[in-house]
């Protein structure tokens, strides 16, 4: 059945640190960490797990907690591996429950940290552009290691730190200028590794570009796994629907975007066409 009311469809930021609870509301038990779950409901719910990679202090923690528990962290505290987890309600009847990986860039966990891509759904690539080499790592060290344990898996190339870039303008004359990332060194890094979507997030000064980027990623990662491959746990017309949201957001698999407005535009014009009651 159509939804009477697909103009409101809407993308609503994550608030607070939101646990995945290991039962679904209808008493049915959601399907193991990595793979897409449908929920016999009247509501679908998809797991999905997102790994954030990068060099150390580039900004990756940062982002996490930003979008997770809506506050910057001000100290920096070097990370081993730690486990976020939040629900992206995508419309009233269907919601993605992430599974967020944040990963130590530290080269003492290069043997263990491919641990964390079994089952992942999508990899965030980040760089801080303060640190030009942090970028030329993403090219040397982190796609090739992600390419290696997650062949066909989405990449995003997120660009942290952006507000550097107003501190620095806001400089006296006599001071000399740090080297920065410019935008367009950033796109065409990711165009050269092929991400999906390149964007630039400041976890200090802005809370709506790192939603956009978890957004995004959530939808893209959705039915990576293949959403809608277990329709014997769900009943017909939540396994159609599932599929239907696979279909949805497949085509955000096939073309990259240099921009999150331009993704975020077409998932909602995607959405227009085909939103259903699950």
């Amino acid at each position: 059945m159509k939804d009477k009311v697909c103009s409101d469809f809407v993308f609503m930021p994550l608030k607070g640190d939101q646990r995945v609870p290991p039962m679904a509301t209808g008493g049915v038990p959601v399907a193991a960490a990595g793979g897409a779950a449908v929920v016999e409901t009247d509501s679908t719910e998809v797991k999905s797990k997102i790994v954030v990679v990068g060099d150390c202090e580039c900004g990756k923690t940062t982002l996490i907690h930003r979008y997770v528990k809506s506050k910057f962290q001000e100290t920096y505290t070097p990370t081993g591996f730690d486990t976020y987890s939040g629900s992206y309600n995508v419309s009233d009847t269907y919601t993605i429950h992430m599974s967020i990986w944040d990963t130590s860039g530290d080269t003492g966990y290069d043997r263990v940290r491919p641990l964390s891509y079994s089952d992942a759904d999508l990899v965030i690539i980040c760089f801080s552009i303060s640190n030009p080499e942090s970028m030329e790592n993403v090219v040397s060290k982190w796609h090739p290691e992600v390419r290696e344990h997650c062949p066909t898996q989405p990449i995003m190339l997120v660009g942290c730190k952006a507000d550097i870039r107003s501190e620095v303008k806001n400089l006296p004359p006599s001071t000399p200028r740090p080297n920065l990332v410019s935008y367009d060194q950033g796109l065409k890094t990711a165009k050269h590794i092929g991400a999906l979507v390149y964007s630039e997030t400041s976890a200090k000064t802005s809370q709506r570009s790192v939603n956009d980027v978890m957004e995004v990623a959530a939808l893209s990662s959705a039915g990576t796994s293949g959403t809608g491959a277990a329709p014997a746990a769900a009943n017909a017309s939540a396994g159609e629907g599932a599929n239907s949201f696979g279909r949805q957001r497949s085509f955000i698999r096939r073309k990259r975007f240099s921009g999150l407005s331009d993704a975020k535009a077409q998932l909602r014009k995607e959405a227009a066409k085909s939103c259903v009651v699950m």
